[in-house]
């Protein structure tokens, strides 16, 4: 018999390959099969292709697409793409922009009327590159306790209606955002009069080929061969499917076989042509001129010292991605339906087809020991202490362990700091570089991207009782009441679980996913709190009510 992660093999000989596509499809398929070994014939699995000049080199499912029926994942088996979706919804903007139908530069609002009008118009290509400020919404929902509901266009368009405040001023920043893509989607309903499902149909899926892939924009929407998702409960695999009527941000099904036809439309455009081309290839840029790695739903950058553009996305349990080299011509795509790392997967198979050239891993960041120092306790003790951002809602402690220096970002997550001499610091095992400019601000830097400012903050000491109270907030339809709970607070909604946050410094709280910040007026007396997620949603304001 055989094996099921053998199933739906597609046959390297079966495609026409250049000598050098031939030279690298010789790799041993066994070879990618150990990669996914962890899959068995009982449980979720992957697809995954490699992809040549447009062409398939190799295709193969493993693992299970439907537990309830024992059915196989194979290359034509179906998968939620996540956040891969948004480099289709950018086609069908960048379509439509060299069609003359839109600009970039139009103000969204000349499409999307409902949205508030703030002091900075927000553009489609704000939009596009996300850089608009615009609270995501996922996290608003979620926030609100209505993240287990389905979300229609109606709901989406309500939910930002109700922002009074952006993230930051429209183009200053780059922040990752699915509502400008649902948005973008809006947009192409608008100016099209048909649905992105209706209009990439017509438009790209059909003219390439692409049979099995559909903009699912009902959670009820038969998808015929797909793979559900699931995650583990208790040592039982349960479903994970999401149920979303928005799309554009996510939304899209397709397989690992149709990916092929997309790959190939990347090289050579049989729609939009070399004009449309170039729009995909536009990176974004900030206000100040900061050129970003982020363009047209595709991220840029590098791997192994070869090019690449990517895009990974996950939800529910689908975890998924689509990693192109295109100076190779060369892509690996792989779809999962049980919670596995598709992107680490990618570049595990993407290892055995790169050249020797570019097969040394580049070594681990490690201290810059010749100009190391070292540093007594009493010497370290000065740069211990409480941090903050309030542009990227980070809190970390500077904290003295076993007579070393460490950063720290909670519990059991800390990195140790190498004192290079004059306040500034490696961090082992990274590439990173921790400096104090004076005494109360920290600074950690990445070579290559903006650096990260923090500054000191002080330790808690009000009394808790003092921030109990109901909080209401217009932003989102959200009432929440908080009370003590031990040595922290509750928040408790009429929707949702409760949620306890800890003290992080004074008027602050956190947990893992939500950070509090209660507001004073003049007198002191506490007027609101503000929530944030993340730097995907912040300073969500709740009133106290009297």
């Amino acid at each position: 018999m055989i094996p099921l992660r053998a199933t739906g093999i597609i046959a390297l000989t079966s495609v026409a390959l250049s000598s050098s596509a031939a030279q690298n499809a010789a790799v041993n398929p066994a070879r990618i099969d150990s990669i996914f070994a962890f899959t068995s014939n009982s449980s979720p699995g992957c697809a995954v292709s490699t992809i040549r000049n447009g062409m398939l080199e190799f295709a193969r499912g493993y693992g299970i697409a439907d537990l309830e029926h024992d059915i196989p994942i194979t290359p034509r088996t179906p998968f939620y793409m996540a956040s891969v979706s948004k480099q289709f919804t950018a086609a069908a903007i960048s379509l439509l922009a060299d069609e003359g139908k839109l600009a970039l530069d139009d103000d969204v609002r000349k499409f999307v009327p409902e949205l508030p009008r703030y002091d900075v118009p927000i553009t489609i290509r704000h939009l596009v590159n996300h850089t608009s400020g615009l609270r995501d919404y996922l996290t608003l929902f979620g926030i609100a306790g209505l993240g287990n509901f389905p979300i229609n266009n109606a709901d989406f368009l309500q939910m930002l209606g109700r922002q009074r405040a952006l993230n930051f001023r429209p183009g200053d920043q780059y922040s990752y955002s699915n509502s400008g893509y649902v948005l973008l989607s809006i947009v192409v309903e608008r100016v099209t009069g048909k649905s992105l499902r209706v209009f990439m149909h017509e438009r790209f899926f059909t003219p390439l080929g692409m049979s099995s892939t559909v903009f699912r924009d009902r959670h009820n929407m038969i998808i015929k061969g797909r793979a559900l998702a699931y995650f583990q409960n208790s040592g039982t695999w349960a479903h994970a499917v999401p149920a979303f009527d928005v799309v554009g941000d996510g939304g899209l099904f397709s397989t690992v076989e149709d990916l092929a036809h997309w790959e190939r439309q990347m090289l050579e455009p049989r729609i939009g042509g070399a004009a449309w081309r170039a729009l995909m290839d536009v990176r974004g840029q900030l206000a100040d001129g900061t050129k970003l790695t982020y363009g047209a739903g595709l991220i840029h950058g590098t791997y192994r010292g070869e090019t690449t553009v990517e895009h990974g996305g996950g939800y529910g349990g689908y975890s998924t991605y689509l990693l192109r080299f295109p100076k190779m011509r060369f892509s690996v795509a792989v779809l999962c339906n049980g919670g596995s790392n598709a992107g680490a997967l990618a570049q595990r198979v993407a290892n055995l087809y790169l050249p020797e050239q570019s097969s040394a891993q580049p070594a681990a960041a490690t201290p810059a020991t010749a100009a190391a120092t070292s540093m007594t306790a009493s010497q370290m003790e000065p740069f211990t202490g409480m941090f903050f951002s309030d542009r990227e809602m980070l809190f970390r402690e500077i904290v003295i362990a076993e007579g070393k220096l460490y950063y720290s970002r909670g519990a059991n997550n800390r990195s140790e700091l190498q004192p290079l001499g004059g306040g500034r610091f490696q961090m082992v095992g990274q590439p990173l570089l921790v400096s104090y400019s004076g005494h109360d601000t920290l600074k950690v830097e990445l070579e290559g991207n903006p650096a990260t400012i923090m500054h000191r903050v002080a330790k808690g000491t009000r009394e808790l009782r003092s921030y109990e109270g109901t909080y209401v907030s217009t932003d989102l339809p959200a009432r929440w009441t908080v009370q003590v709970k031990d040595s922290g607070l509750a928040i408790a909604q009429p929707r949702g679980d409760t949620m306890r946050v800890d003290r992080a410094f004074e008027d602050a709280f956190r947990n893992a996913g939500l950070f509090v910040r209660f507001r004073r007026d003049a007198k002191g007396a506490i007027v609101a709190l503000e929530a944030s997620a993340g730097e995907r949603a912040r300073h969500i304001r709740f009133d106290r009510q009297r």
